[in-house]
């Protein structure tokens, strides 16, 4: 299915990102290409380039990403490390809660923070 963007959605994708502040987490590259493909949307009025709209996609998602949304990342990151290691190491055998513990999204978030402030 072909994917495009609106003029409208870039702009309110633009204004979330200001207003959560990643907008300077993005480099000048990014930036600029954000900006031509704007003023593009706005004169035609959508975007349909399948390669535009992937780049575009992903600059995206950056714009939308919440801090709990890269602590839940984070904790994610940490956890399946934890569940790999007490794998091999054979933590569950003896304490087979940890296995839920680390499926839990709770705990999964609190991993994320307890990162974070390392």
């Amino acid at each position: 299915m072909l994917k495009k963007f609106t003029y409208q959605e870039i702009i309110e994708t633009l204004r979330k990102g200001l207003r959560n502040g990643n907008w300077h987490k993005l480099d000048r590259l990014e930036r600029a290409l954000y900006r031509a493909s704007l003023w593009y949307a706005r004169v035609q009025s959508v975007i349909v380039n399948d390669l535009v709209v992937s780049r575009l996609s992903l600059l995206m998602d950056k714009l939308r990403e919440t801090e709990g949304a890269r602590l839940f990342k984070r904790g994610m990151k940490r956890a399946s490390e934890m569940l790999e290691k007490y794998e091999e190491n054979g933590v569950f055998i003896w304490a087979p809660q940890w296995k839920e513990w680390l499926k839990d999204p709770d705990y999964i978030f609190y991993l994320g923070v307890m990162e974070s402030r390392v």
